[in-house]
């Protein structure tokens, strides 16, 4: 299973300002004792020139890290960059 990096993407100059975040209903978990939610999101689609909406979705425990660190936009100067969800 391949797990969250912190890996960041940059939203270009000149695109337009991210969306509000959409409310979506938590479904109930698959499993409480090996699952975490992860909430949706916005990412920049490059070929699309366009925002496109990442449902959210349970995500398994890692073994050995017990902390889950959601995603976010994080502004460095004028550049917006997607930190991505992970372990901790």
């Amino acid at each position: 299973m391949a797990w969250p990096c912190a890996a960041a993407l940059a939203q270009p100059l000149g695109v337009p300002p991210i969306p509000a975040k959409r409310h979506q209903s938590v479904p109930p978990r698959p499993d409480s004792a090996r699952f975490v939610w992860q909430p949706g999101h916005w990412n920049w689609d490059a070929a699309g020139a366009r925002y496109a909406w990442h449902p959210g979705r349970h995500v398994a425990r890692h073994p050995d890290r017990p902390l889950f660190v959601s995603g976010r936009w994080v502004q460095t100067g004028s550049t917006w960059v997607w930190r991505r969800a992970r372990w901790r």
